[in-house]
C-alpha cells in the first residue's frame, strides 16, 4: 500500500492462475462492421477497437488516459480514434471511424503492443480466484467479529474481565462520557451480530465488480448502504474490486476490508460511516467523538482486530484514505 493513499491495481490475473480471459482478442484486431463516428458500432466490434487502442502507447497515438473497455462507442472512443488517425494519417485521414479492412485498422494492428494487458471489468468466470482468495478469510473475519462481541458483552455485563474489555471499547469508541453507555454497547453488539449473518452466507452477500460500477468509489471494495436489510432488492452486495488483491494475502487486512464494508452494509440510519479513516491511533481517528465512532466503519474494523489479537501497533497496510 502507498503512503499517498493510492492503491496500485493488480494484473488481470496472477501468473499461474491457469485461466485465460476469452474477452481478450487473440491475434489481430478484427471487426465485422464499422466503429466510431457514424459507424454501426456493434458492441463486440467496439470492445475490440477499445482494447486495441489501449494497447497503443501514447507516443504512437494511443489514448491518455486509457479508454474504459465496455463496448460502448461514446465521445471518448471516437476522440481516441481521431487522435490515432491524426497521428498516422494527418487531418485528411481523420474521420473518427474505423472500417473493416481499411488503413486505420491495419495501422492499429501494426502499432499495438500485444504484451500490454488492458484493464477489463472483472469476470466471475476468469477472475473468480480473486473472490475465492477474499472468501478464504471469512473464518478469520468471523473470529474477529466473535471476539469483538465477546469484549462488548463483557463490558456490558461487568464482572472480573469487564475493566479490560471496557478499556478496549473506550480506546476505539470513546463512549465513556455518554449518557447511556449500556444502549451504546447494545448498538455495537447488534451491529457485529448482523455481520455474523453475512459471514454465514458470503456466497449470497459478496461478489466481484463485473461492470466497473465502483470505478469512482474505491479500488478495493464497496457496499450498498443498508443493503443487508433491503429484502426488496437483493442485487446490492459487498463488492470487491481489483485492489482487493493486496488484501487477499493478509488475513488482518482482508478482515479489515470485510468488517469495514459490512458496517456500511448493515447501517440502518443512513450514516455513510466515513468520519475517520485509518488506525485508531491516527490523528483523524483520535479526533472523532462518540457520536461518529458509533457509525465509523474503520472503528469497527480496528476494534475487532484488537479484540481478537490483543494490542496491535499500526499495521503497515493501513492508510488514512484506504476506503471510500
Amino acid at each position: 500500500m502507498l503512503d499517498d493513499g493510492e492503491c496500485k491495481i493488480a494484473a488481470a490475473k496472477p501468473s499461474g492462475s491457469g485461466v485465460t480471459d476469452p474477452r481478450r482478442p487473440e491475434g489481430d484486431i478484427v471487426i465485422a462492421k464499422s466503429v466510431g463516428q457514424g459507424g454501426v458500432n456493434q458492441q463486440a466490434d467496439v470492445f475490440n477497437i477499445q482494447y486495441g487502442l489501449d494497447q497503443v502507447p501514447p507516443v504512437d497515438g494511443g489514448p491518455t488516459p486509457p479508454l474504459k473497455i465496455d463496448g460502448l462507442c461514446g465521445p471518448k472512443t471516437i476522440g481516441a480514434i481521431r487522435a490515432f488517425q491524426q497521428k498516422h494519417f494527418g487531418w485528411a485521414g481523420c474521420d473518427g471511424r474505423i472500417d473493416p479492412g481499411k488503413q486505420t485498422i491495419a495501422k492499429l494492428n501494426e502499432k499495438r503492443q500485444r504484451w500490454i494487458m488492458p484493464s477489463l471489468p472483472l469476470s466471475l468466470t476468469t477472475d473468480g480466484w480473486l473472490l475465492a482468495d477474499m472468501l478464504q478469510h471469512v473464518p478469520y473475519t468471523r473470529s474477529c467479529v466473535h471476539a469483538a462481541m465477546t469484549k462488548v458483552q463483557s463490558a456490558k455485563l461487568g464482572g472480573l474481565f469487564a475493566g479490560g474489555s471496557m478499556a478496549l471499547v473506550e480506546k476505539h469508541f470513546r463512549i465513556g462520557g455518554r449518557p447511556n453507555i449500556d444502549a451504546d454497547l447494545t448498538k455495537i453488539y447488534n451491529i457485529y451480530s448482523h455481520m455474523l449473518s453475512i459471514l454465514d452466507r458470503p456466497d449470497v452477500y459478496c461478489t466481484l465488480d463485473t461492470t466497473d460500477e465502483g470505478e469512482f468509489i474505491s479500488t478495493v471494495a464497496f457496499a450498498r448502504l443498508g443493503g443487508f436489510f433491503d429484502k426488496s432488492d437483493l442485487t446490492g452486495k459487498i463488492v470487491f474490486r481489483r485492489g482487493a488483491y493486496f488484501a487477499s494475502g493478509i488475513p488482518d487486512f482482508a478482515s479489515f476490508v470485510f468488517i469495514h464494508e459490512m458496517r456500511h452494509y448493515v447501517e440502518q440510519q443512513g450514516d455513510i460511516g466515513h468520519h475517520g479513516k485509518g488506525w485508531v491511533t491516527d490523528p483523524g481517528m483520535q479526533a472523532l467523538g462518540p457520536e461518529k465512532t458509533l457509525f465509523n466503519c474503520d472503528t469497527y474494523a480496528g476494534f475487532a482486530l484488537e479484540a481478537r489479537n490483543g494490542e496491535i501497533q499500526r499495521p503497515g497496510w493501513v492508510r488514512s484514505t484506504q476506503f471510500r
